[in-house]
């Protein structure tokens, strides 16, 4: 580690209010950012906030079905009842090759 990447770690040290001795100089610069972020983020999803992670994305869902639909379809999986009957335009490309091939 060189002299302006050790001040860039202290740097960070200092707006999170963490010790230097956190800085172990022999890691690399990006091991030692990646060891005091984990420091400073804790974990992804705690516990806590799992469940309202959740009710948030069940809400979105509803909210918004046809994203919701559009993602289910590119996954594989089939949410046609939520949505309701398929719509057939009167034209349809895909009929159209479908039937000339």
């Amino acid at each position: 580690m060189n002299a302006l990447e050790r001040w860039l770690l202290k740097r960070f040290c200092d707006e999170h209010e963490l010790d230097y001795q956190e800085i172990d100089n022999t890691l690399t610069y990006y091991e030692n950012k990646q060891h005091l972020y984990s420091l400073v983020m804790g974990p992804l999803f705690p516990d806590t906030d799992f469940h309202m992670w959740k009710s948030q994305m069940k809400r979105y869902q509803k909210e918004h079905i046809l994203e919701y639909y559009v993602s289910a379809t590119l996954e594989g999986e089939t949410k046609s009842d939520e949505v309701g009957k398929p719509y057939h335009p009167r034209f349809s490309l895909a009929r159209y090759i479908q039937q000339s091939s």
